[in-house]
């Protein structure tokens, strides 16, 4: 999902930028931003062993995404009427900080729960911008 720039305006202000060379578009899109990250989270925790230097600054990073993401997810989730898709937005919030203060021992499995709530936090920072 992605924000044209007419429609920067709205766009949370914590949510970084992202060129698009082929249209000249400056767009912003959450997802588009971590993608990397979180592609390079699932890949090293299925296929390697992920427990070096990169994986430790990569897990970081994966935090810091969480801090920044939570709170206009966290907005998103309040602006939704009383239904099961608020409770749901609203509870992966939560679980996305409980999932950056830690989640266990096994490196892989941090990188994967670390991953899966950036992403469904970005996607929810994204749809804020269509509310």
């Amino acid at each position: 999902m992605t924000v044209l720039a007419h429609e920067m305006a709205a766009a949370p202000a914590e949510v970084p930028t992202v060129t698009s060379a082929s249209q000249k578009t400056v767009v912003a899109s959450a997802a588009a931003a971590v993608a990397g990250d979180v592609e390079a989270a699932l890949t090293l925790a299925d296929d390697h062993h992920p427990a070096g230097e990169a994986a430790v600054r990569l897990r970081e990073r994966l935090r810091g995404h969480i801090h920044t993401l939570a709170v206009p997810a966290e907005r998103y989730a309040d602006l939704l009427p009383e239904s099961r898709e608020k409770d749901i937005a609203a509870s992966t919030v939560r679980f996305a900080r409980k999932v950056a203060r830690g989640c266990g021992s096994d490196p892989a499995i941090a990188l994967r729960l670390l991953a899966k709530s950036v992403a469904h936090l970005a996607r929810n920072t994204d749809l804020l911008r269509l509310v």
